[in-house]
């Protein structure tokens, strides 16, 4: 009996173990804690970054050995032999468990979000740390190599995670197939401006003239293509100026009945400036204050965000090695010598978002746009040589499959495989130019409708 338990004893160790660590200690190695591969990947020349401004490796600047000073436990960290291990996080005396405090030292943008809009976080109010939504394997790596907290897999947080289904609303039906939550539900994102290079290069000191706030950028997120908030990086060294565009998920999530508005995004100020002017502003030097201000609410990245976006810049002349003097900043440019768009994880706004932004939309408008009934409609033109339209009405969010057949029954061409579709109206293009003249069948079906109809192909 005494043998039984004992082995039941050593099952249940090795389970405690396996709860605790959630993954092998030897995946570490890959972890992005471990390899800093997203700072080498935005900042190397390859993928446009700033090094073709600097022509410094990533090796030979400070931010592959960033540290907060001191290990988990207080001990000192000597720069010169820094390497990331398993203490930068745990102190093990004291268990595994590892403190927000000891995130927030490293994780400097949440650290910020946290006390520039206390008690604003609806997950943070309800007493939520850091890993109540990360995972051990998000921070102790799979086993696979990843070049940013972008890639897929890389991170396993989600909304949907908690909330799924999502409750079936104006906004959701609308918005869910395209819209990321965060579009809707983050108050702004922040970011450090115009950090001073030369600083980081010859004193090792971090300066950027301030955080930037009370903004969000709506981009697309890739590869799956969703309107997500993004933010912006931005950096001058020897008089030329770098700006950075990337998805970003803010830790300033509003409560469900503190959403953003629809005029906050569609045909909002800074849409109205575009549609005008085919500008923004997105940090501006103000004469008379001497300082830059950035614009507030949403900022949409539009197609030729390159050129549209404007930025302005300016130059520390104090001392690199000292503590900065806010009287030493000077204006020192307008426009950007270098901008970066990694196409793997970001991209703009279409024009056809572009031009839904610019309609004045409110709850009551959107409630409209929403079909009452599942439809499939007629094709148009009908005959047909060689493309056609085929129109269907959904009434709510769900999955869309939409195949063509001949006339004795034979698929010959799927439109549409199990993607989800929004609620609205929605149209897709047939092109039968591979196809002999006659009479074809179109079927669209969904979990919860199917209907099909005739067309003719004459050639």
């Amino acid at each position: 009996m005494r043998k039984s338990y004992f082995v039941i004893w050593i099952i249940l160790s090795a389970f405690l173990s396996t709860l605790i660590f959630a993954q092998d200690p030897a995946n570490f190695g890959t972890s992005l804690h471990k390899t800093r591969e997203g700072k080498r990947t935005w900042y190397k020349s390859a993928n446009g970054g700033f090094e073709n401004i600097t022509n410094i490796p990533v090796e030979d600047v400070n931010c592959l050995k960033c540290h907060p000073g001191t290990k988990a436990d207080e001990t000192p960290i000597d720069p010169a032999t820094y390497t990331p291990d398993c203490y930068d996080c745990h102190n093990f005396s004291q268990g595994t468990t590892v403190s927000d405090d000891i995130c927030l030292k490293c994780h400097s943008r949440q650290k910020n979000e946290k006390a520039l809009y206390p008690g604003v976080d609806v997950h943070f109010a309800k007493g939520f740390k850091c890993m109540t939504c990360h995972t051990k394997k998000e921070t102790h790596g799979d086993g696979n190599s990843y070049q940013s907290w972008l890639d897929p897999g890389a991170t396993e947080v989600k909304c949907e995670n908690c909330h799924s289904p999502l409750a079936s609303n104006t906004a959701h039906d609308i918005h869910s197939a395209k819209v990321h939550c965060t579009a809707c539900h983050a108050k702004t994102v922040i970011s450090c401006y115009n950090c001073h290079f030369e600083s980081e290069i010859q004193a090792k000191i971090k300066r950027p003239y301030g955080i930037i706030r009370d903004f969000l950028l709506l981009v697309r997120r890739m590869p799956e293509g969703k309107v997500y908030s993004g933010t912006l990086m931005s950096l001058t060294y020897q008089g030329k100026s770098f700006v950075t565009i990337a998805p970003y998920r803010s830790h300033v999530i509003m409560p469900k009945d503190s959403t953003r508005k629809c005029s906050e995004c569609h045909n909002n100020a800074n849409v109205q400036t575009y549609n005008q002017t085919g500008e923004i502003y997105v940090v501006k030097w103000d004469t008379a204050q001497k300082k830059l201000i950035n614009t507030k609410g949403v900022i949409p990245v539009p197609p030729n965000w390159q050129t549209s976006l404007k930025f302005d810049f300016v130059d520390y002349t104090g001392k690199v090695d000292s503590a900065t003097d806010p009287t030493k900043w000077v204006f020192l440019k307008s426009g950007t010598d270098l901008r970066q768009e990694l196409s793997q994880y970001v991209a703009p706004l279409t024009s056809d978002q572009m031009a839904k932004l610019s309609m004045a939309v409110s709850v009551k408008d959107a409630v409209k746009l929403i079909p009452s009934e599942f439809k499939l409609l007629q094709n148009y033109p009908n005959p047909f040589n060689p493309t056609t339209t085929i129109e269907f009405h959904l009434p709510k969010e769900t999955n869309v499959t939409l195949k063509i057949y001949n006339s004795i029954g034979v698929e010959v061409k799927t439109l549409i495989s199990n993607v989800k579709y929004s609620a609205g109206i929605h149209k897709v293009n047939f092109d039968a130019s591979n196809l002999p003249s006659g009479i074809y069948i179109y079927k669209i079906t969904t979990p919860e409708f199917s209907d099909y109809k005739k067309m003719v192909l004459l050639k």
